[in-house]
């Protein structure tokens, strides 16, 4: 199949309007050299005509991106199911199964994102399709991808300055005496081991739960997160006597998996930046 055209194609909000072309990529958190390579290629156009990026923009012009010029990083195809929940022009988000890696960790490349570049690589998609955050492996749920550089750049941002509404669904073992509460220890790196821990030179983070329902033998949480730490929702329940059911690491070994599904996600689009949200339902 013939490749797709690399233009991309934006029609400013009124956010924009009377604010340069630099300022609207740079509000995207697109890199300096990467502006510098549009502007030096002229692979940004207004209404079909290249212009200067000090350019003023208005709510009636029509941007089109060519990022062909910028090094794309390399994904190998790999074919395999993946799960589509969602999809525009911009972004792409996937329901991840458990004991599936989001992208390589250098030993196999049978992953989330290899997978996806197979996908777009058949209807000849001209951007490789790269995802803006990462959910363990054995954690189900979703992941957000960027179809091209300007939202890759725009959601990672997103997500490494904490400016996203993160919400996931666990099942935890025993009981709460309280039905909500939060948790602000730190949590460090054991030098001993694979395992995070509770440590007061670790890194700050903060976990929001709400008991949703609750019987003798479980109960079933909604967990809010900042700070996005590794193993952070794990480490902060098993910290107060609630692991997560099936945490091998944290909690007890079992023969199944482990209840935690990463379900709802709230943050402004890059296209529109106009609040938008997804929900997944978990499958426990």
């Amino acid at each position: 199949m013939n490749a797709l055209q690399p233009w991309i194609s934006f029609s400013p909000s009124k956010a924009y309007s009377n604010k340069s072309i630099r300022a609207f990529l740079e509000s995207h958190y697109v890199s300096k050299s990467t502006i510098y390579k549009l502007e030096s290629t002229k692979k940004l156009l207004i209404n079909g005509v290249f212009h200067p990026f000090s350019k003023f923009l208005t709510v009636d012009d029509i941007i089109t991106i060519d990022f062909s010029e910028i090094k794309p990083t390399t994904i190998e195809p790999v074919p395999g199911k993946i799960e589509i929940i969602y999809e525009d022009s911009d972004l792409v988000i996937l329901n991840k199964p458990i004991e599936l890696l989001v992208h390589t960790d250098g030993n196999t490349n049978d992953t989330l994102t290899n997978r996806l570049s197979y996908h777009y690589k058949k209807i000849g998609y001209p951007y490789p399709v790269l995802p803006a955050h990462r959910i363990d492996m054995d954690t189900s749920g979703m992941v957000i991808f960027g179809k091209h550089p300007l939202s890759q750049s725009y959601l990672s941002h997103l997500f490494e300055n904490q400016t996203i509404i993160k919400i996931y669904t666990c099942l935890c073992e025993n009981p709460f005496l309280e039905n909500h509460g939060v948790i602000r220890t730190s949590i460090g790196s054991d030098r001993h081991s694979n395992r995070q821990i509770i440590s007061p030179n670790g890194q700050k983070a903060m976990t929001k739960y709400q008991v949703i329902e609750a019987n003798k033998d479980y109960s079933k949480v909604s967990v809010e997160i900042k700070g996005g730490r590794k193993h952070q929702i794990r480490v902060h329940m098993a910290s107060i006597g609630h692991p997560v059911i099936g945490d091998s690491i944290y909690g007890h070994r079992t023969n199944g998996r482990m209840m935690l599904h990463f379900s709802s996600v709230e943050f402004l689009h890059p296209r529109t930046l106009k609040p938008f949200k997804m929900t997944s339902k978990e499958p426990f």
